[in-house]
This record gives C-alpha cells, sequence and structure tokens, in this order.
C-alpha cells in the first residue's frame, strides 16, 4: 500500500471511518490518530539513490517478518530487477548467518550492542551499522476471564524474573483475591533466542534471571493461543498482537496507570517499547550491497514507515531518522 493511499486511509479514521489496520484507530482517540499523520506527512518519500539489481537477503527476526514483506512489495516498485529474498529464523541466529553473508540485512528485534557489532567486524564486516527501523511496545497478556487488571514493574519482575518466589508464584503477588490468590501462575514465553526474550533479559530486567516458561513458542501468535486456552496463562507479546480469549493488562508506573495507546507510545510514556532494527555492512560493494542499502532507506522513508505502522508498529521518531537517514548518507528530512 502507497504511503499516499495510507495518509487518505488516516484521514478517513479522523473523521469518524471504522478501517481495521492491525489494531490501529481501535480505541485509539481521534489526537493518537492526527498524530501519526502528522508524523507520516513529515517523513521524506523514498527517492532511489542507484537501480538496485541485485538480491537482498533479509534474515532475522520473526516478529519482524510482515514488516520486512511490506518493505520488500513497495521496494520492487521501484527496483523491478531487484530480488527480495525474506527467512525469518529468530533475532539471535541473525549474527550468526550475517558473519557468513555480509551482504545480506539483518533483522534485530531489540538494541544491537557494540559488542555485536565488533563482533560482525571480526567475523571481516567492514562497517557494521544497525538502524532503528520502527518501535514496538511490548503488553502483558491474560486470559479474558482472570480479574487481574493491572500489573506494576514490580510485580513484572517477580512474575518474570527469578527475583520473585522461586516455587509456588500465584496471583495473590498480582493482587487477586478470593479463590484467585491461590492459583498457580503460568508463565508463557517466547523462545530462547527471540528479539523479544533478549530484550527482556538485557534491557528491561538486566542482571535478573528471566523465570523459564511452562513453555515457549516461536511467534506471538503462537504465545496469545496457548493464553486463550489456559486462565491461568500470563506472558509479554507485542501491544498490537491479537487472539481471542486474551486480555492485556494496564500497566502501572509510579503510581499511576500508564494507558497503553497511541498517544502515550508516541510520546514515550509507555514504558515497555523496543527498537525494531536492521543491520548492514556500508562497506560492501557490489550488487547486493547496493540493494541492501537502497532497501534500509527504503524502511526509513515514508512508504517504509507507513508500512511499520500499517502491521502495527510505531514509527522511529523524528530525531532519530534524520540520524538513521544520515548514516546512509541520504538527504536530511524537513
Amino acid at each position: 500500500m502507497s504511503a499516499l493511499r495510507w495518509l487518505s486511509l488516516m484521514g478517513l479514521l479522523v473523521a469518524g471511518w471504522q478501517y481495521p489496520v492491525s489494531g490501529f484507530g481501535q480505541g485509539a482517540g481521534l489526537g493518537s490518530l492526527e498524530e501519526l499523520t502528522a508524523l507520516l506527512q513529515r517523513i521524506d518519500p523514498y527517492r532511489p539513490s542507484h537501480a538496485a539489481a541485485g538480491t537482498v537477503h533479509v534474515f532475522g527476526s520473526t516478529s519482524m517478518d510482515a514488516m520486512a514483506h511490506g518493505w520488500a512489495n513497495g521496494f520492487r516498485q521501484f527496483h523491478p530487477q531487484a530480488q527480495v529474498i525474506i527467512n525469518g529464523r529468530g533475532a539471535e541466529a541473525t549474527l550468526d548467518v550475517l558473519k557468513k553473508q555480509p551482504t545480506a540485512v539483518g533483522m534485530i528485534s531489540r538494541p544491537v550492542t557494540e559488542e555485536e557489532l565488533a563482533e560482525l567486524r571480526q567475523a571481516g564486516w567492514k562497517n557494521p551499522t544497525a538502524f532503528v527501523v520502527a518501535r514496538e511496545a511490548l503488553g502483558v497478556f491474560v486470559h479474558a476471564s482472570n480479574p487481574v487488571a493491572s500489573i506494576s514493574g514490580e510485580q513484572l519482575r517477580a512474575v518474570f524474573t527469578m527475583d520473585g518466589p522461586k516455587e509456588g508464584l500465584t496471583w495473590s503477588i498480582m493482587g487477586a483475591s478470593g479463590p484467585w490468590a491461590d492459583r498457580p501462575i503460568h508463565v508463557i514465553s517466547r523462545v530462547e533466542n527471540s528479539g523479544t526474550q533478549q530484550f527482556l533479559a538485557d534491557f528491561v530486567f538486566q542482571s535478573s534471571e528471566l523465570r523459564p516458561g511452562m513453555s515457549a513458542h516461536v511467534s506471538n501468535a503462537e504465545v496469545l493461543e496457548v493464553v486463550a486456552k489456559d486462565p491461568l496463562a500470563i506472558a509479554i507479546c507485542g501491544v498490537r498482537s491479537q487472539g481471542k480469549g486474551v486480555k492485556r493488562l494496564q500497566l502501572v508506573a509510579g503510581g499511576r496507570v500508564v494507558p497503553s495507546d497511541d498517544h502515550a507510545i508516541l510520546t514515550g510514556q509507555y514504558p515497555l517499547t523496543r527498537p525494531l532494527t536492521l543491520v548492514i555492512d556500508l562497506g560492501q560493494q557490489g550488487p547486493d550491497a547496493l540493494a541492501a542499502r537502497e532497501f534500509v532507506k527504503y524502511a526509513l522513508g515514508q512508504s517504509g514507515q507507513a508500512e511499520a505502522v500499517l502491521v502495527g508498529f510505531f514509527p522511529v521518531d523524528l530525531p532519530l531518522l534524520r540520524a538513521e537517514m544520515q548514516k546512509l548518507g541520504a538527504p536530511s528530512l524537513h
């Protein structure tokens, strides 16, 4: 879908029409929709620097797979001679693949560390560079019948890390009373090598050991299928993940409930947000490397950022987007 058509849809939403876009607009205030529209309108349209005719090999995060396919469809409209091959295999396996294929594009659904970039340099990369291309807000999901409505940072750590009770974890720790108080909590998680788990371990809970899940799954959809069948389950997934029979808890920070709406996320008030990144080697030459750079540039342009919104993510804030475009040597935003 083109950015212009997306902006038209945003206009219809503001006018009161209903159009399902991966959860956006459902329960969001008019101000939030206007904020999204204004932000997208300020991003420069993608303008190719070169005609790409190589093959873009994209590996990595399954969370970013749908967004990458949307980018690929738009990218081919500008570069019909180029091929885009996407292989979602999990964020952590991506680095091992990239070491052997320096002209590829890596999708990693969390921050990329300097240590990881150094590791790629040791493997022969000339100028490994990470680009933040979208943002995802994470939410805490439980079964629809669960009486708990919110979760604080302290409760989040107690439930999802071993800082809480080692055994006998029950819903009383979440403030549940009556028959729910003594019922066990069933933690459901993403697989260990997913970007979600690594983000939680390294950037949210840091030195705390993650609590092992009763089961671990490749995708958010699989996680929510389990939560929908288990009244005692709890899991962390993308805010825009959807599933019947589940509900999302409100987050409590600083003694107040932080709304999990578009405005709070766009303005940085929502505390559980992660960057989604692409990694390429800017030092590589040849058709495939050139196509990879153009692919990243497309993702950072207006159509690419609109595609991120369409699949349920959030665009990059403008100051960071300017900085990322400058890394590519692209013109500054207005």
